[in-house]
């Protein structure tokens, strides 16, 4: 093992999860690595002192790893899921994306060819003609910047090569799944090359909806890339535009659980998820049509308009009034200059992000049984109206962000034992956030009292939200001995974020007509030093051992709140949440025993987790607060391959976290007993009226919740990853290759306030692959199944809050699937 070189990249890397191709990911029986930039200069992944798990594109393939989503099986103490809105829930370490709104950041930092995406759609659509993937576990505060407390993932795309060639991928699997990638790369001159790629894939949904007999949460999208490349003796210049578009009946939600509470006064009890109708009495439905409107009214409406509503056991059978749909356009750019001073090497990266997003789903997530005495015309928007005869809701999310950003490095490569990397970074982003709420309720209550109609509905609108940042950071690298390398790292930042916002909600909040559509002004500002001390040792050419001192932190921000919120009257520091702190300690040790054929990758890690910013939902808003936190935790990589044609593979994780002090009002429990007793029922959020008020004053919000040693939200304390793979040559030069990957995760808490509730049960799930190469390794054929046993596993949840009577959204494991692909390379 050559410590600190670069060299060209190998053939395929490491870290590659059981499934890889046995033929593909060795060579004479050994063990082989691929380049990485995780340090923003080309090191090899076991000479990077860094968590960092690589992918290469083959990998990709033959590890079934099509999306971000499939890569929490072959990462350790990483977990992904849908989220209750428009992106995903990715957790690394315990640090994920708890906080919501258009001022929320994530605590992943995702990037296309090393451009840093603010809200990119990268995680929905999928890899093709990708180089490699990079995971990097831990704060990476320093090269990276602000929103990377959990880590960083990287998806960087294929190059254009000196010769003619390409290649073509199709995939067909149940649910009439039809995947096509390919590439062809185009020589032009000696110094000039172009290569473009494509993808494209449609299949039916994996739920059915039997109140419209169709089949839902399918996919139609594809997407087209286009990669240039101009290269002499010392430049390097790369363009990549890449361009997606989905039109898909995808869904947000999978399932909805709720424990009926009889009373109808909070809807939802919290001593359990049962599969049962929310009790409607207690949803704003209830409360705005059967004590207001009915009156005015002088009619009769059904106290519990789900009281009769069909619901399935088989949550891949659900009840929506109307199928989901999910619209998509995205363009993502980036254009990097390199240019080589021999001694010195300049790097210029200028990135463009652009999307359109409008998701539409079944707010409630049934089909009212109860009809009403009146028929109600609901305006839906981009879905038009709509005339019903009882209870009927749906939402709509809408963002549109567009950012440029630059940064600019400049990294020495000297003889002697000093180097340095410096660097520049400038971020600006803006967009454009609805979120909507129509329904017959509040369609039917503004006729009834002549709420103008442009105010009958919810619209929580973020206007021209913005952030500019910027950023200068540094490295110094000292080779202190021929085995002792030391890194000091700085960073400085500075942020600056401004909305106009404002939330209509019939006549309770904003007015629209009002002079400038009366919205209200929020801002914040925040700077930063942050930094790293690193100490790396080459115990010998086959073992490196090192130690990361570092901090990190992910910005603050504006709730989406309305200036006349009840919360803000009570509170007016509710309007701002902080930043979020990372002061890690990790120590690891990477490894190649016994000629290069086991590796053992081992790292500690300990968090002192500052201000970790947590989001609930309550009176009509997205409330982020902060907490303090402490997280340790293990990881073990390891492969080894006993012969030439059997590989074994084990990644292991163990996490342990825990809330330091703090409280919070659990909005699904208010009273702290678990009941219903001492609680009214009320529009945006119930009231409680019994003992321990604060102040000893009656009603208020609620008792909080003492939240000291809770598990953090979104990290299992174990979860493992078993590989086997076994390869068959022939005499004629032909393989077979066989894979089975086994993953195990342990129980863990969607909320702070780990109820019950909160409770997501372990699961596992099994993978598998048979591949024949031809003997040139032109063309391959595939048979592959994931989740093979067709489990439905939950894999995240989200609470809703009290206009859907506290029911409790599930996102399930995908189901069964199966299929052949056939490749070619040309």
């Amino acid at each position: 093992m050559s410590r600190g070189s670069v060299g060209t990249p190998i053939a395929l890397g490491l870290m590659a999860a059981a499934l890889s191709p046995l033929g593909l990911a060795q060579s004479a029986g050994m063990l082989e690595e691929i380049i990485v930039t995780a340090e923003k200069r080309a090191t090899t992944v076991q000479d990077t002192p860094i968590a960092v798990t690589a992918f290469s594109g083959a990998e990709l393939d033959r590890a079934l790893i099509s999306k971000s989503l499939d890569m929490q099986f072959s990462v350790p103490n990483m977990l992904m899921s849908k989220d209750n809105f428009t992106t995903a829930a990715i957790s690394i370490r315990g640090i994920g994306n708890q906080a919501i709104g258009a001022a929320a950041d994530s605590g992943t930092g995702a990037h296309f060819n090393g451009v840093y995406l603010n809200n990119g759609r990268i995680f929905e659509t999928e890899y093709f003609d990708a180089e490699r993937v990079e995971v990097l576990r831990g704060p990476q505060g320093t090269l990276y910047g602000r929103n990377t407390t959990a880590g960083v993932i990287n998806f960087i795309t294929r190059k254009p090569e000196e010769e003619l060639g390409g290649n073509i991928n199709l995939e067909v699997g149940n649910y009439n799944h039809v995947k096509v990638k390919g590439a062809v790369n185009l020589p032009i001159t000696d110094s000039l090359a172009q290569r473009f790629s494509l993808f494209s894939l449609k299949r039916d949904g994996f739920v059915d909806n039997e109140h419209t007999g169709d089949d839902i949460d399918g996919r139609d999208m594809y997407a087209l890339r286009s990669s240039t490349r101009w290269s002499s003796e010392r430049a390097d210049v790369n363009l990549v535009v890449n361009y997606m578009k989905e039109d898909s009946d995808r869904m947000r939600g999978s399932n909805q659980r709720c424990l009926r509470d009889p009373a109808g006064i909070i809807g939802c009890l919290p001593t359990g998820l049962a599969n049962q109708r929310t009790n409607s009495q207690a949803t704003v439905t209830g409360f705005l049509v059967n004590n207001l409107v009915a009156g005015r009214l002088g009619m009769d409406f059904p106290d519990d308009d789900f009281l009769n509503s069909a619901i399935s056991d088989d949550p891949r059978k659900q009840y929506l009034d109307f199928a989901p749909r999910y619209e998509v356009e995205d363009w993502m750019a980036s254009f990097e200059v390199e240019y080589d001073f021999d001694k010195l090497t300049l790097t210029w990266l200028t990135g463009y992000h652009n999307s359109d997003l409008d998701a539409r789903n079944d707010y409630d997530f049934a089909v009212a049984s109860e009809p009403w005495p009146v028929e109600v015309t609901v305006d839906r928007g981009p879905d038009g109206p709509i005339t019903v005869d009882r209870a009927y809701a749906s939402d709509r999310s809408t963002t549109t962000p567009e950012q440029w950003s630059q940064e600019i490095r400049l990294a020495s490569d000297f003889d002697g034992p000093w180097n340095f990397l410096l660097g520049g970074f400038w971020l600006n982003y803006e967009s454009e956030v609805h979120y909507y709420v129509h329904s017959a309720a509040l369609e039917l209550y503004g006729d009834t009292f002549a709420i103008p109609a442009n105010q009958r509905l919810f619209d929580n609108d973020t206007r021209t939200y913005e952030l500019e940042t910027w950023a200068a950071f540094g490295e110094l690298y000292w080779q202190a001995t021929d085995n002792l390398r030391l890194t000091l790292g700085l960073r400085y930042t500075e942020e600056e974020k401004s909305s106009e916002q404002r939330t209509i909600y019939l006549s309770f909040l904003n007015d629209p007509t009002a002079p400038g559509g009366d919205y209200d002004a929020f801002d914040g500002s925040w700077e930063e030093p942050t930094g790293k001390f690193n100490a790396t040792w080459d115990i010998n050419n086959d073992v490196m051992a090192y130690l990361t001192l570092s901090r990190s932190y992910k910005s603050g921000g504006f709730n989406p709140i309305s200036a006349d919120s009840v919360l803000l009257q009570d509170n007016p520091s509710l309007a701002e949440f902080d930043p979020e702190y990372i002061n890690a300690f990790e120590v690891g040790v990477k490894s190649r025993l016994f000629d290069n054929t086991l590796q053992a990758n081992l790292t500690y890690f300990y968090y002192d987790y500052e201000g970790m910013q947590i989001s609930k939902i309550t009176q009509q808003t997205s409330l982020n607060e902060n907490f303090d936190a402490s997280i340790q935790g293990f990881e073990g990589e390891l492969a080894w391959l006993p012969t030439d044609n059997l590989r074994l593979t084990a990644n292991i994780a163990w996490l342990d976290t825990a809330m330091d002090g703090g409280s919070s009002l659990d909005p699904a429990d208010i009273n702290q007993m678990g009941t219903t007793d001492f609680i009214a029922n009320a529009v945006n959020s119930n009231v409680y009226f019994g003992p321990g008020c604060p102040g000893g004053v009656a009603p208020c919000a609620g008792i909080e919740a003492d939240l000291d040693g809770n598990q953090l939200p979104n990290a299992p304390e174990s979860s493992i990853n078993i590989g086997v793979q076994y390869s068959w040559p022939f005499d004629n030069g032909m393989e077979l290759v066989a894979g089975a990957n086994y993953y195990w995760q342990d129980e863990f808490y969607s909320r702070v306030f780990n109820t019950v509730n909160d409770t997501v049960d372990a699961w596992d799930v099994y993978n598998a692959t048979l591949t024949l190469y031809s003997a040139e390794r032109s063309w391959f054929a595939e048979a592959w199944g994931r989740n093979l046993k067709n489990d439905d596993h939950v894999t995240g949840q989200y609470l809703g809050d009290q206009n859907v009577g506290l029911a409790t959204n599930q996102f399930l494991l995908e189901p069964r699937t199966y299929g052949i692909t056939l490749g070619y390379t040309f």
